[in-house]
């Protein structure tokens, strides 16, 4: 079976090119690091694994991708620089393109990536995850998880396992066609755990996953004991999981990547990606180990590392390694920034996202209200937050918020966020701004923000929410809200009156 049949399957109800969404496609994906490792392929075409496999999300550290049809030529852009047609980077993505473009058709397709490209961080992962994500909302699929998964594994495997965050395990399946072989979310939740991002080398590997997997499996005499490696791992894996036995987690994970990498070193010739400051890092690993300190380190195809740590001990570790990035899987990053302003709403510098709530720094917000007229009434769409938001959760908002990231306007950040949370863009337009303030006692933090409101349109009635952000979603007449809200004010977040009222003067 090829990719493409593979493609018309999963679309044969979808009406793949008949609708094309004039503001294009956009999403964004986390890339992942995996904990019991995927290395070796079934069936090489359609990147089906010999073993299942699990991953954790890398929180902040994935890509932003735009897609639109458009052009006479295919024009790729990445991290604001054109990429050439002839580069190994677009003659990838032209080729699972290809899976998709209608005839004659071509694609605009901009990048945004906080991860080195091919250096051994999942970049593809993230990728290409984002990017079905992109063309589902370009074509109005309205595919569910479990098919973009599929979709994004034929780009690259471990991209199934970008569709989410958190953990996530990539079933391997026993069919033929891989209609059973995606990522499936797991529901363990971690806020203490850490992932510190080591980076070695942001040079390209000397050999992709992709080649050195397929060597490692044709000539390694040591690969058939692999698979009951795996088995065993996975197995131990989901019991620290459930038991949250950080210890047994990180020595399972660590000892998987050091099989997985025993298996390259076993090949003929050895497949080596570890350079000498790989070593010398692991080694400092195990310094802190000897001194009780319970730090674990895993590693991907490539010399860089991931580090596994408890918030406890996050001072301890930056102190050994200065240079690291720290992930926080379950919470929102310390290194997000958001934008100072003074009243006038005029830039005056950039702050890391809690310190500004922890402080009251005076910061640029946005609040989108997507709006639909339904029998003569206004509508809007509210979302109930995650029980996982680091405040104001399971309370119940606009449809979106978020802030600006400097050098993003209003409209980008907006069109962005909105993507990342509801799964669908908008033709957004801003109706005005207020100034909200408000102190959160439960979590020690302050809310002091401009908050530009912005007005969309959107008619249906399923969306593809992340569920990380969001648990539930639901049209209401707005007349009725604004009544809903003086009798049940602690049913809804602070900023919502505010936010409303500005939208009522404008309706």
């Amino acid at each position: 079976m090829e990719k493409i049949d593979a493609v018309k399957h999963i679309l044969r109800n979808a009406n793949h090119g008949q609708f094309i969404n004039s503001a294009g496609g956009c999403a964004w994906a986390p890339s992942n690091i995996a904990l019991c490792k995927y290395w070796g392929k079934r069936d090489i075409e359609l990147n089906l694994p010999v073993t299942s496999s699990l991953s954790i999300s890398l929180g902040n550290k994935g890509a932003f991708t735009e897609v639109k049809q458009e052009g006479e030529i295919d024009n790729y852009i990445v991290n604001g620089t054109p990429i050439s047609l002839t580069s190994k980077f677009a003659e990838r993505l032209q080729k699972f393109l290809n899976l998709f473009r209608p005839h004659g058709a071509h694609y605009s397709v901009n990048v945004d990536t906080n991860v080195p490209i091919a250096a051994g961080f999942a970049s593809s992962a993230c990728g290409f995850a984002a990017l079905v994500q992109a063309l589902n909302q370009l074509y109005d699929w309205r595919l569910h998880k479990k098919d973009l998964s599929i979709l994004a594994r034929l780009g690259s495997g471990s991209a199934c396992r970008s569709l989410f965050t958190g953990f996530v395990e990539w079933q391997q399946g026993d069919a033929y066609d891989g209609m059973d072989s995606y990522g499936v979310k797991l529901e363990y939740i971690w806020p203490e755990l850490r992932i510190g991002a080591l980076t070695i080398s942001t040079q390209e590997k000397p050999i992709s996953s992709t080649a050195a997997m397929e060597h490692t499996v044709n000539t390694s005499p040591f690969y058939g004991a692999w698979s009951e490696q795996v088995a065993q791992d996975l197995a131990v894996i989901k019991l620290a999981l459930a038991r949250k036995d950080f210890v047994l987690l990180g020595q399972t994970a660590e000892n998987n990547a050091l099989a997985m990498h025993s298996l390259m070193r076993s090949a003929e010739p050895p497949v080596i990606y570890a350079l000498p400051q790989t070593i010398e890092a692991m080694a400092k690993v195990q310094e802190l180990r000897s001194e009780n300190i319970p730090i674990f380190f895993t590693q991907d195809a490539g010399p860089n590392l991931q580090l596994l740590f408890l918030a406890e001990h996050e001072s301890i570790v930056l102190h050994v390694f200065p240079e690291l990035d720290v992930v926080l899987p379950f919470a929102v990053s310390r290194t997000e920034q958001v934008i100072l302003v003074n009243e006038k709403d005029v830039a005056v510098g950039a702050s890391e996202k809690l310190v500004a709530h922890t402080q009251g720094q005076l910061h640029r917000a946005f609040s989108i209200f997507i709006l639909r007229e339904l029998e003569g009434r206004i509508e809007v769409l509210l979302q109930q937050r995650s029980s996982i938001k680091y405040h104001s959760a399971n309370l119940w908002s606009n449809t979106c918020c978020g802030h600006p990231r400097p050098g993003e306007n209003i409209i980008e950040a907006a069109e962005r966020r909105l993507c990342e949370e509801m799964g669908f863009s908008a033709g957004l337009q801003e109706i005005g701004r207020f100034h909200y303030t408000a102190k959160l006692p439960d979590v020690g933090l302050i809310e002091n923000e401009l908050d530009h409101v912005l007005i969309g349109f959107n008619n249906s009635d399923e969306f593809q929410v992340n569920l990380d952000e969001v648990q539930n979603c639901c049209w209401i007449d707005v007349l009725i809200l604004h009544a809903y809200l003086k009798q049940n004010l602690q049913k809804y977040t602070a900023w919502l009156p505010e936010a409303l009222d500005l939208l009522l003067q404008c309706i």
